[in-house]
């Protein structure tokens, strides 16, 4: 059959052929039956003919009416998850979305990342294709349209700002006019270095140092972006050790032949231990104890020992933000 339907396909486009096929709001049953088999034959008949001309329109293969239902829909996706991967139609963004929730960054920064490989912040470019009738172009240098991708590599100000930083720019490489691109350098193409996972809070304070510009016309130099991202991430990496730390505290004054490292303090904690005549020692996250933090931090800024025994912080102390 291919032979036969091929050496009489190369005689007409798909248009004029067509029109052979169909004549006078019916099936010319003489040439199907010179370009298909029997079998064939059948099916196309049993497409109806229009009896007079209409535009072309979308129409839904999975339903009787050919219109689409959410329910609908959703049973074929449940019969192509069934069979393996999903089609991906354009580019698969679906490792980089993944990926940003991995970093090691705040849970907001996290979802920062994600918006920004999803394409879910407010510039410019994204609000007119939204049909807002603001002016797509850059506020902060006026040279291009204000994508995310623009506005957080391209810019100058941004530029100079990643120039600034840690981060390794080698030319025609990073930063460049790819968004997905420069988001797949940051996750797995820098070097080993405690400095490069400053790159989250870069891209933040970017956004930030636009949003200023946008709503109060001010401008932020490009050193102090940097600098504030720095400040951050490493207050944030001290934090996170600063964490871990009291989770082993608990550790070591629980089990303290397993930490010969400390036993000089330890042995200092089990003398004051035998002080009370009950003692426990539990690990409570700072989020959920914020009065005790207040006080932990406060007794570690006097230059004399603190000593208050209460369920109830004293008036000097203040209240959680």
């Amino acid at each position: 059959m291919a032979g036969r339907v091929s050496s009489q396909l190369d005689l007409w486009y798909t248009k004029d052929l067509l029109k052979e096929l169909v004549q006078t709001s019916t099936w010319n049953r003489p040439l199907l039956q010179q370009l298909f088999e029997s079998e064939e034959i059948t099916r196309i008949t049993g497409i109806p003919v229009a009896t007079g001309y209409k535009p072309d329109h979308w129409g839904w293969f999975y339903t009787t009416t050919g219109r689409y239902t959410v329910k609908s829909g959703y049973s074929v996706l449940q019969e192509l998850s069934d069979e393996g991967t999903l089609p991906v139609f354009g580019p698969d963004i679906r490792r980089l979305q993944a990926q940003s929730w991995k970093v090691k960054c705040t849970t907001k920064l996290q979802h920062f990342l994600w918006q920004i490989i999803t394409g879910c912040l407010s510039v410019g470019a994204r609000l007119c294709s939204r049909g807002m009738r603001v002016d797509p172009q850059c506020v902060r240098c006026g040279m291009g349209e204000e994508t995310i991708n623009h506005m957080l590599f391209e810019c100058p100000p941004a530029r100079q700002a990643w120039a600034l930083s840690p981060i390794p720019t080698p030319p025609q490489h990073f930063p460049t006019d790819a968004l997905f691109s420069n988001m797949a350098h940051l996750f797995w193409n820098l070097p080993d270095d405690d400095d490069m996972s400053m790159y989250p809070w870069l891209l933040w304070f970017i956004w930030k140092a636009r949003n200023y510009k946008v709503f109060s016309n001010d401008d932020h130099n490009p050193h102090d972006v940097m600098e504030s991202a720095i400040t951050e991430a490493r207050a944030w990496a001290v934090a996170q050790t600063v964490i871990d730390n009291s989770a082993q505290l608990v550790k070591m004054v629980s089990k303290p032949a397993e930490w010969p490292a400390f036993a000089i303090l330890l042995e200092e904690v089990e003398k004051y231990k035998g002080m009370f005549q009950e003692f426990s020692l539990t690990h409570i996250p700072r989020t959920k104890n914020t009065k005790a933090d207040k006080l932990a931090r406060s007794a570690r800024a006097q230059p004399q020992d603190v000593y208050y025994i209460n369920s109830i912080p004293p008036a000097s102390l203040p209240g959680p933000a």
